[in-house]
């Protein structure tokens, strides 16, 4: 099972390779497409410089170090949907990208998909998870337009996701491991994450009320576990107790979120991964497993464990 990190600058790429990062992803942001289109719509799903590569020449260099070191690089261009006046310059920036050297693209349009499978057959291409593919029936349609590999939705379930691996052997399937937990479905959120500071509309607390009282208990649930995000921080996002589960089902590889944080807390994350990667396949009871796994997410953000930022919830219990 390989670890899949972010990287915005290349003066963090050697760091990140000797941290035990099997594959690198990024995006930056052409200056025709800048000067066209600016904040107003962005070509990856961030929207601040630190989250981006700076040039193509930093992007070639990276897909370099990268290659050096046995290890791929794939381009983030994972917006929900381009449009038709934008398609030009998305064409010839992905043209640059593969000229570059790099391995995959990351990307949730269908219609940018169909193209860019025919344009570059022998780039792997992934569908992120604003693509929202949450069964074997739309997994099954993606690979046909092209995809390879997938990266699974935040809020399946374990089972979930190995309901699809089964129903689509050929495809590689990616889940997220460490930071980034959202309580919203990423395919379907409209939020548009420009603040300035940082702080993204799913951490804004609000409450939500029954238009006609008393609500059902599935809608009070649902208003309980909102208002509980305002006690929690998505920055806290771990899975590290599934990682034996994932192993056994085949996955491609464990994707940790992050573009835009500083290198240190990046390099922080991998080494967690790369030593519970080597504690599941040791001798471990399951249940000394997760203690370890719960007791290095208390270390690492100073914070208790809690089903919101857990992505297998199914593997949270209360102590």
């Amino acid at each position: 099972m390989k670890i899949v990190s972010p990287i915005d600058h290349r003066d963090e790429a050697a760091a990140l390779l000797a941290a035990g990062a099997d594959e690198l992803y990024g995006g930056y942001v052409p200056a025709a497409w800048q000067a066209r289109f600016g904040q107003l719509a962005p070509i990856n799903q961030r929207t601040f410089a630190e989250a981006q590569i700076a040039s193509h020449a930093d992007l070639t260099e990276i897909v370099q170090q990268a290659h050096d070191n046995g290890a791929s690089f794939s381009l983030t261009l994972n917006a929900p949907y381009y449009t038709a006046s934008q398609l030009p310059l998305l064409l010839d920036y992905v043209d640059g990208a593969v000229t570059a050297g790099v391995d995959g693209i990351i990307l949730a349009d269908l219609g940018l998909l169909r193209q860019l499978s025919r344009r570059h057959p022998s780039v792997e291409f992934h569908a992120s998870t604003l693509a929202h593919l949450l069964n074997s029936g739309a997994a099954a349609f993606y690979a046909q337009q092209g995809i390879s590999r997938i990266v699974l939705p935040r809020h399946l379930t374990v089972a979930e996701m190995a309901e699809i691996i089964a129903e689509n052997k050929a495809l590689r399937y990616d889940v997220f491991m460490l930071v980034g937990k959202c309580p919203n479905t990423e395919g379907l959120c409209t939020f548009h994450h420009s603040s300035p500071d940082k702080i993204w509309p799913c951490e804004i607390p609000y409450a939500m009320a029954a238009v006609a009282p008393p609500p059902s208990p599935t809608l009070r649930q649902a208003m309980q576990r909102q208002g509980s995000w305002s006690s929690t921080n998505r920055r806290h996002g771990c899975g590290l107790c599934a990682i034996p589960g994932l192993l056994q089902m085949g996955i491609h590889g464990v994707k940790l979120v992050g573009r835009g944080a500083p290198t240190a807390q990046k390099i922080q994350n991998l080494r967690l991964v790369q030593d519970f990667m080597v504690l599941a396949k040791s001798s471990l009871t399951p249940a000394d497993y997760r203690r370890k796994a719960m007791a290095a997410h208390h270390q690492r953000f100073a914070s208790p464990c809690s089903p919101n930022v857990c992505y297998y919830p199914e593997f949270y219990e209360a102590e």
